[in-house]
């Protein structure tokens, strides 16, 4: 919602990535007082998997998203983003070997079937699959979904997550610098600055959240949880942009249904 205001507030994609990632280090360093970050355990492939985390999740699926939220609104890219654990799902069971039982399958089908009724626009019929912010949010989606892999490979190899945090940050934002070279000129302390600012700092808290929760559990029931966000973007849409983005009976449907996957998970 905060990148939506951001958007409608002559906000650009380069300039909020670059906004966003650049708020993420400082807050992970200021968090070093209280929490030891363990740079001392960080072996190489610690080292590589946080770097890879990072680039799939704060750098090219947060760009995903950006895109996506300013082609669809905040409720529905959110939902549609919110499929992730399904990919991560499998891919644990692959890799790690974890156990997904029966009632694991039955939530993220739920997950899966609510993201798909809230990208089908009934207006636009087929066309409506393949949109270009349809596509971004699955693309979201996909990327956001591996990097919970990457994230439990390196804690599995050093338990560090402060320092793997500050690792990820730091690679996205020079991934940023090199491939979008934003146009640093044009930011100013603006109504969409602050907004983006604000969307920064929420990603930069939940993405050290997640990384503190995959060291204490299994990557398929952890992550999925964080399907829960569309029931949270649905209230603030309807608080902060009402009268501009429509919140209607198939995208609450949609919504519901991925929310309900995840209290039954």
């Amino acid at each position: 919602v905060a990148l939506r205001l951001a958007f409608r507030n002559g906000g650009r994609t380069d300039a909020g990535m670059l906004i966003g990632l650049a708020s993420a280090i400082p807050l992970n360093l200021a968090l070093i007082p209280f929490i030891a970050p363990g740079w001392e355990r960080l072996t190489p492939v610690a080292w590589a998997a946080f770097i890879a985390g990072g680039l799939a999740g704060a750098a090219i699926g947060r760009r995903f998203i950006y895109e996506s939220i300013n082609l669809l609104g905040a409720s529905r890219a959110a939902t549609i983003r919110s499929s992730s654990p399904v990919l991560t799902a499998l891919l644990a069971l692959v890799l790690y070997q974890e156990h997904v039982s029966l009632e694991r399958w039955v939530a993220i089908l739920a997950i899966v079937g609510g993201a798909a009724l809230v990208s089908w626009d009934p207006k636009e019929g087929a066309r409506g699959w393949l949109g270009m912010g349809v596509l971004f949010a699955f693309g979201a989606a996909a990327a956001y979904g591996t990097r919970p892999l990457f994230l439990k490979l390196a804690l599995d190899q050093s338990a560090a997550p402060l320092a793997g945090s500050i690792i990820g940050a730091v690679a996205a934002l020079l991934w940023s610098l090199l491939t979008d070279r934003p146009r640093l000129a044009g930011l100013r302390p603006d109504r969409a600055f602050t907004w983006f600012l604000v969307g920064g700092i929420t990603q930069t808290v939940a993405l050290l959240a997640l990384t503190f929760g995959l060291n204490e559990g299994d990557v398929s029931l952890v992550y999925s949880l964080t399907a829960s966000a569309p029931l949270f973007t649905l209230v603030f849409t309807w608080i902060f942009l009402r009268g501009t983005e429509r919140v209607d009976l198939r995208l609450v449907a949609g919504a519901v249904l991925v929310v309900a996957g995840v209290i039954y998970l």
